[in-house]
Formats: structure tokens, sequence, C-alpha cells
């Protein structure tokens, strides 16, 4: 642990000893575990947006011509089915009983 000199108006120190003292604890660890209190509040209100930005992230592209506008895989093979299905009978191929 560390120490640390405050500079901090009479009137403040007076609410803060008073509060301190209610709750049994010395003036520096009252004000060490505020801070450490704001802290953890700060740190769990900036993984909250950051867990909201992945979200957002995840939920879909925000620019055009992605996510949605995809087409899926019945789009993109319907055109090509018909020259999938017939690729057998291309004229070029041999059958394997002519071997070589």
């Amino acid at each position: 642990m560390k120490n640390v000199t405050i500079t901090m108006d009479e009137d403040v120190l007076t609410w803060v000893r008073i509060e301190a003292a209610k709750r049994g604890e010395s003036v520096s660890r009252f004000l060490g575990e505020t801070i450490a209190a704001q802290r953890a509040a700060a740190g769990r209100d900036q993984r909250d947006e950051e867990r909201a930005a992945l979200e957002r992230f995840l939920s879909g592209p925000g620019f055009p011509g992605a996510g949605a506008a995809w087409p899926g895989r019945e789009e993109l093979y319907a055109d090509r089915e018909s020259d999938l299905l017939r690729r057998h009978e291309h004229p070029d191929l041999r059958s394997r009983s002519e071997g070589d």
C-alpha cells in the first residue's frame, strides 16, 4: 500500500471524517474503499459498453453490401444447378470403359 497526501476543503474533510466515523473506519480506509468502489463501478460501466458494442457488431454489419443482403446457399447454386447436375454429360468426358 502506498500513502497519498490529498488536499480538500475543510467542510469536505469534516464530512469525510463524520462518514468514516459512522462506519467505524479511519479516514484513510474510508477514502480508499470509496475510491475502489468508484473504480469498480467505472469498470462495470466500461465492460457493459464493450459488451453492447460487441453485440452490435455481432448482430450484423452496419455498412451496405454485406450481411442480410448476401445471397444464401440456395440462391448461389440456383443459377449453376443445371450446369452442376449435367456436368457428367459433357462431350469431352470419356467413360471409364473406354480406358487408355
